[in-house]
């Protein structure tokens, strides 16, 4: 296949035309600065094609893989704020005194796209099939799916919307697919109907992929966000950024394809919240369905449901979440705006609460689920005048426990963020107690005494191991000490050992430690090495005999009685 042959747009193979038949890409379009120019060619194997989308991270093309022969999708880093390139130049340069910066998010892009390479076998995400670092920054490959935005494919349709019947194929293997991101420490932080693409085998695949601070406010990108489906937390309100940012974004994506609007966006709903199912779709989607998507949507985060597989439950209906999911906050909280301090949310709940709850499992048993749906519609996206206290629900309803150590789902969560949390309050009886670890910073949680995943009763008892961070140790005093002795102290105090042996000049002890590094009484992480300088054996004061100058290598030989019989 000619290069020069291919459309820039699409990558299929043009036969003299200027106007790809294909896509409607014309083939003198020039390609915009700073963006790559069409047709270069990175790490001497893909080919750049046009811009598809960019953001404040970077951009990403369409592209043409060399050895495969087939077309793929480019991804590079190219942040707005710190970076530049100029006409003549393929290379990045840095912008001056941002470099540190420039390093610190290239690492993050890396990082991000590499943990997104593990997850090849999962159907629901784009496959990852390169990375590289080329023209002084870097570039994630995937393939390239034939595909329309699921926002496409819903303007498209007849109605504009979805039974749940239809999402639910397309969905649930996406939230499978946000779950497994999460418990890698990867928050996607824009999930929306543009990120989500529908392919020609009718499956649903998340893409759309950046480093989460492009999607925040007050970060160092200009940030870009999704009304409707970007949570309150990410505009800047005094509210901490996770795992549950992502649930909000993809509750909001499942209203929108089962309502056929746009949710109220998240900044309006602090003032005046409108939230609300309309009767006519209320009437038709399943309770359990009602009842996620109102924990999902909370403003809230801590009312909000905290992680993916709690949220895969309770869209399947399971039944300990369904029941238990309506000891939760209404959908409408009080009115919040950004502060100093993250206002506390109304833990109020109506006091038609129980005949819902009632009425609910009435339904489970005689199968009236439309009486039921609009039910709880009346409840949750109406308002009421709130008169009865969460406390006061019974005691015995349980939840899930939820991961919460560095580096899995919750590995956003400090212990006094756990601690402090109303919505954890209400769950367990929290108590805590420290240790140190070269792995997990200070503050957020290396173990728990209830396994994730295990069903509890509200009010139970929950011990955290909570990191004091790398523990540093001084080095003790062993100058001068015999080897064995310095070793011995050393290996008591945590570190390991490197010993190397210096000539001795006739005026040091043997085997006495001479030199230590890093110097002694200077802390170091304990597990760590110290090296310390011995001096070795005294110089021999007998004059070496000519023979024994000549001969010496024979000392080198086994003896002679070991190889002759």
């Amino acid at each position: 296949m000619n290069i020069d042959n291919l459309c820039m747009g699409c990558m299929s193979e043009l036969y003299g035309e200027e106007k790809c038949p294909n896509c409607g890409f014309y083939v003198n379009t020039p390609q915009i600065s700073p963006y790559l120019p069409l047709k270069s060619q990175i790490g001497d194997r893909y080919i750049i094609g046009k811009v598809m989308n960019s953001n404040a991270e970077g951009v990403t093309y369409m592209g043409f893989d060399t050895v495969r022969k087939e077309s793929v999708v480019i991804r590079e880093y190219l942040p707005e704020n710190f970076s530049q390139r100029t006409i003549d130049s393929t290379a990045l340069f840095v912008t001056e005194g941002k470099e540190e910066l420039y390093e610190k998010y290239l690492g993050k892009f890396l990082d991000l796209w590499r943990k997104l390479a593990r997850l090849r076998g999962l159907s629901a995400l784009v496959p990852v099939v390169d990375i590289i670092e080329d023209n002084n920054t870097a570039y994630a490959i995937t393939e390239h799916v034939e595909s329309i935005t699921l926002r496409e494919f819903l303007l498209k349709s007849q109605t504009g919307y979805l039974n749940w019947s239809k999402a639910k194929v397309l969905f649930m293997p996406v939230l499978g697919a946000v779950s497994k991101i999460h418990d890698l420490g990867i928050i996607h932080g824009g999930i929306n109907p543009d990120n989500l693409l529908i392919g020609r085998d009718g499956k649903l695949r998340l893409t759309g992929f950046s480093v989460p601070e492009v999607h925040n406010e007050g970060s160092d990108f200009s940030p870009e966000f999704f009304d409707g489906y970007t949570p309150i937390e990410q505009y800047g309100y005094n509210y901490n950024f996770g795992v549950w940012s992502d649930i909000y974004a993809f509750s909001a994506v499942i209203y929108r394809a089962l309502v056929g609007s746009v949710p109220q966006d998240a900044v309006s709903r602090s003032v005046n919240d409108q939230l609300l199912i309309p009767a006519r779709f209320a009437e038709v989607i399943p309770i359990y369905v009602i009842n996620a998507l109102m924990n999902g949507l909370q403003l809230e985060p801590d009312s909000r449901t905290l992680d993916a597989e709690t949220l895969r439950e309770e869209l399947s209906g399971t039944p300990a979440n369904v029941v238990s999911s309506f000891s939760g906050a209404s959908v409408q909280p009080k009115e919040t705006k950004p502060a100093e301090t993250p206002p506390q949310p109304e833990k109020k709940t109506s006091s038609t609460s129980k005949i819902v709850l009632i009425t609910f499992l009435s339904i489970v048993c005689a199968g009236l689920l439309i009486f039921g749906g609009y039910m709880v519609y009346e409840h949750y996206f109406s308002e009421k005048t709130p008169t009865e206290t969460e406390e006061e629900m019974p005691k015995e309803k349980s939840f899930v426990v939820v991961d919460f150590r560095y580096g899995t789902a919750g590995q956003n969560l400090t212990f006094d963020e756990i601690a402090n949390s109303t919505a954890q309050q209400k769950r367990f009886v929290i108590s805590k107690k420290e240790a140190y670890s070269s792995e997990v910073p200070a503050g957020y949680i290396i173990e728990q005494s209830i396994a994730p995943d295990m069903v509890v009763p509200y009010g139970t008892a929950i011990e955290f191991t909570v990191s004091l961070g790398k523990e540093y140790v001084p080095i003790p005093d062993i100058m001068n000490l015999m080897k064995d002795d310095a070793v011995r102290l050393l290996e008591e105090a945590g570190f390991k050992v490197s010993v190397a042996t210096d000539v001795n000049d006739g005026t040091q002890v043997a085997d006495s430690v001479g030199q230590v590094t890093p110097a002694v009484g200077e802390k170091l992480e304990k597990g760590a090495t110290v090296y310390i300088h011995v001096w070795g054996e005294l110089p021999s004061t007998e004059p070496e005999t000519s023979e024994q100058s000549n001969l010496g290598w024979l000392g080198n030989l086994p003896n002679i009685g070991e190889i002759v019989p």
